[in-house]
């Protein structure tokens, strides 16, 4: 039987808390940084080079197989949009159990439990920055121009993790009750691939446009991505503001929901 009932957390008490303690998140990040690449002869270049090889297939085979054409280069359209959407399916698959998989520390040591989805996202973020690298030595090598508008990439970069953070937050938090979620996510993902303009562009969706901008809140992400880089992408100032209001709604979730079952959810570990 499922037992909800527990004492809350205020949440004025919650983001005090999380905010005392914001000095273990960097920390736990290093950890599973190291740990994750310890044993690892190229280290952090297996997960730079895992993304550019699977957006280099897809470029060869949508220039050569099926033929998808761009006002711009294809092989950097596909690279940019599959950079970031790696960035955020990495972080949102490790960040679903982030809570189980800390149970060590977590049933017996008192902490934001808030803090444990966002490690994930913060350990992957040096092979983000070095990938995000790539696509602009890729752009220098294929001839496309360089704007001021590459500013907006750290913008893009950070809106990216704060969604794979707070969608992570929610979902960890589910998996604690319900061991299947991580499979839902797996499954979500596979099909959220082609359900966001990371291989094709905006216009091409047609009447599915609306849904994919409001319905996604990675499409924002990515629009902006592309604006970065082309100083162009379809509709990019709603799908940006689409995917603001859905971090605003994510994080008000969050926040709610570890105040009602952060302590309830660690007797469960």
């Amino acid at each position: 039987m499922l037992d909800l009932r527990g004492e809350k957390t205020p949440a004025r008490l919650l983001l005090r808390d999380l905010w005392r303690e914001r000095g273990l998140l960097p920390m736990l990040a290093a950890k599973d940084f190291h740990a994750r690449y310890r044993s690892a002869s190229l280290g952090v270049l297996w997960s730079v080079f895992l993304p550019i090889l699977q957006g280099a297939v897809l470029a060869i085979v949508f220039t050569k197989v099926v033929k998808i054409s761009t006002p711009y280069s294809y092989p950097v359209f596909v690279l940019s949009g599959m950079v970031t959407w790696s960035y955020f399916s990495s972080s949102l698959t490790t960040g679903a159990t982030a809570i189980v998989d800390a149970s060590a520390i977590a049933s017996k040591v008192y902490f934001p439990r808030l803090i444990l989805p966002a490690v994930p996202a913060l350990a992957n973020l040096p092979s983000y920055a070095i990938s995000s690298g790539v696509v602009v030595l890729l752009m220098l090598a294929l001839g496309v121009g360089i704007s001021p508008a590459i500013l907006l990439l750290p913008l893009a970069m950070a809106l990216t993790v704060a969604l794979a953070i707070a969608l992570s937050a929610l979902v960890t938090l589910a998996h604690v009750y319900f061991r299947d979620v991580r499979y839902v996510v797996q499954a979500t993902l596979m099909v959220a691939l082609y359900a966001t303009p990371v291989i094709y562009p905006l216009d091409r969706a047609k009447g599915l446009r609306p849904l994919l901008i409001w319905g996604n809140p990675m499409t924002g992400a990515i629009q902006l991505v592309r604006y970065a880089v082309f100083r162009q992408a379809d509709s990019v100032g709603p799908a940006v503001l689409s995917s603001v209001a859905w971090l605003v709604v994510l994080s008000v979730a969050a926040v709610l929901a570890y105040r009602r079952h952060e302590r309830v959810a660690v007797d469960r570990l």
